[in-house]
């Protein structure tokens, strides 16, 4: 703990000195009244092997690097046509759309015929959902 302590001691400014001999005696005091006094030497050690463990990684994963070796060029190699590897181009132009009949001006009778629905013929049924729609309505202003 001592070891510690007298690292300020070593730094030349008296005003560095001052200021990291506090921080560091309030940090060291508040750490060690926190651990047990039977419990610090095992605490001090654990940290100690902990860094360690952490250094040797660093060292292992830096020197564990391969550099790459630098890509050689291929010379022999069989030419393979452009047209096996890529499609062909596209057209420059866009066809133009192809109608299977001319379009009409207007619809005849007998084009109506299919879709039409004489009103007359359902009356019955348009009065019924009238009727239907008012009666939901009347009860709903009650």
């Amino acid at each position: 703990m001592e070891l510690i302590r007298n690292i300020p001691g070593k730094i030349k400014s008296l005003k560095i000195k001052s200021l990291i001999d506090n921080i560091i005696d309030k940090i060291i005091d508040n750490i060690l009244n926190k651990i047990p006094k039977e419990k610090r030497m095992l605490v001090i050690t654990g940290f100690g092997v902990i860094v360690f463990l952490i250094i040797c990684l660093v060292f292992i994963s830096i020197s564990g690097r391969q550099r790459s070796p630098e890509p050689q060029m291929i010379t022999n190699y069989a030419l393979i046509p452009h047209d096996e590897l890529f499609y062909p181009a596209e057209p420059d132009f866009v066809p133009r759309l192809l109608l299977e009949r001319e379009p009409r001006g207007h619809w005849t009778a007998d084009d109506l015929m299919p879709f039409w629905l004489d009103p007359r013929q359902r009356e019955d049924e348009w009065r019924e959902a009238a009727r239907v729609v008012i009666d939901r309505f009347m009860e709903g202003v009650n």
